[in-house]
């Protein structure tokens, strides 16, 4: 005998409300930051004003082959707002409240619900009930409702005005039914639709008290992963293997994930800006520029350092090493509240101009641009290129300083300096009064890598 398809509903419904009024665990307990985001939310509510509504997703799980996905992390702008680091999930911002199942909201949650075939699958899910607890978010809800939660949400507020990001047009095709739906809703709702993404961008220039500290908690990682790297590295080891030691060192400290794919390029492959196969077989003399860093609860550092394969810098690397550090310190002094990204351009660049010249490889500073080919620096936070100012420094600000000099084979200099790619990246906080360098401890000057790297740690394999 079977049983009728609505009784099949009502009884999966019924085990899921069960399921989702139980305390499920929290393993990492001051994981989430309640009053943080629900501050967030207020403000960007603020400066949306009255007559809208807000519509925001978080990324969509990705197939990366067959039947199994990519690893999932959050929306930057989603994650900002919510603190909730799982797919499937949508925010409807309401600046002027409405009233849903007998209270007035003005924020409403959609995502997975916790049931028991979830839990025998997945793992935990935080549900609802649970996400209300501990993320602060006024009303939350399963994400089978959103359509008609919407829609509902939409004609009571009398919205005229309609928030969202920039990218979200852009990835409707790639996401689930939700945004499927959303898609539809709004070609016919008639709203005037304004991006969000500036008030959000401006929102993250800004770091509180305990963002930095997570920043801080993913600088201090990524800071030993490159001391171990230097002292594991000796010829003949291939890039990957510097590579898996880094990434060991960030999920052994807590890191869920690499920042961005660890870049480790060994003589030519040095002067390869985003460089990240990592296949190469590092040899006696050359260079390596290693650019990696972890990413703790969201937040990513984003440090550079580059040592030789053989322990001692040669001549012609260690020139170009010191020419790069003097930049780097000429960049740093320059960031101060008050002060301008065109300030620390100019620092640097006097820098690399001078230095180049000194050796002979360009004849004039305005030449730099064929060695030195990319900006500075750029924010830090949720994500590794993070919003950043375009006017001047203030306090809770934080980026990089990453000069750098890539002389491929071929250049027209001696070939000497042929295969030598240098960058040097720290971590900066504007203070009230000055900047600090919080990746400082990472090895900086020649003395210092050459004594990290005598080391000679045996954590690589063979």
């Amino acid at each position: 005998m079977h049983r009728p398809v609505t009784s099949l509903f009502c009884l999966a419904l019924a085990v899921a409300a069960a399921a989702q009024s139980a305390d499920f665990p929290v393993f990492e307990p001051g994981k989430y930051l309640p009053n943080e985001y629900k501050a967030r939310r207020q403000k960007l509510m603020e400066q949306m004003g009255p007559g809208s509504i807000g519509v925001f997703f978080t990324n969509p799980e990705m197939v990366r082959n067959n039947d199994v996905d990519f690893q999932f992390r959050a929306d930057s702008d989603f994650l900002y707002l919510t603190g909730f680091d799982e797919p499937d999930a949508a925010l409807i911002l309401v600046p002027g409240g409405v009233s849903l199942d007998g209270k007035t909201v003005t924020e409403v949650l959609f995502c997975n619900v916790s049931d028991r075939m979830s839990l025998t699958w997945l793992g935990y899910r935080m549900g609802p009930q649970n996400a209300m607890k501990l993320l602060g978010v006024g009303h939350a809800e399963s994400n089978r409702v959103f359509q008609f939660t919407l829609e509902r949400v939409a004609a009571l507020a009398s919205a005229t005005k309609l928030f969202t990001t920039e990218t979200l047009a852009t990835r409707e095709k790639t996401m689930g039914q939700m945004q499927t739906a959303f898609a539809s809703w709004r070609l016919g709702a008639g709203l005037q639709n304004q991006s969000a993404e500036g008030q959000l961008s401006r929102m993250r220039e800004i770091k509180s008290a305990e963002e930095v500290s997570l920043l801080k908690h993913a600088i201090n990682v990524s800071v030993k992963a490159h001391i171990e790297a230097m002292k594991a590295t000796r010829p003949d080891m291939w890039e990957y293997q510097v590579s898996a030691i880094v990434k060991y060192v960030f999920e052994v400290n807590g890191c869920e994930y690499t920042g961005y794919p660890p870049i480790v390029g060994a003589g030519a492959n040095s002067t390869i800006l985003h460089y990240n196969s990592n296949r190469k077989q590092m040899k006696a003399g050359e260079i390596v520029c290693m650019d990696t860093a972890g990413e703790y609860r969201g937040y990513t550092a984003d440090i550079t350092r580059s040592f030789p394969v053989s322990g001692k810098f040669s001549t012609e690397q260690r020139a170009i090493y010191e020419i790069v550090l003097a930049a780097t310190d000429a960049g740093i002094a320059a960031c101060k509240p008050g002060a301008s990204r065109g300030a620390v351009t100019s620092a640097i660049n006097r820098a690399i101009g001078d230095g180049l010249v000194r050796l002979g490889i360009i004849s004039a500073p305005n030449q730099i641009g064929q060695y030195f080919m990319h900006g500075w620096g750029h924010g830090i936070g949720l994500d590794v290129h993070d919003p950043w100012p375009t006017a001047t420094f203030r306090p809770g600000m934080m980026f990089t300083v990453e000069p750098g000099i890539y002389i491929k084979e071929g250049s027209p200099c001696d070939p000497k300096w042929w295969n030598i790619g240098v960058r040097i990246e720290d971590n900066i906080l504007i203070t009230e009064t000055g900047a600090e360098n919080l990746s400082a401890s990472c090895p900086r000057t020649v003395a210092e890598v050459e004594r990290t790297m005598a080391m000679n740690s045996a954590i690589a394999g063979g």
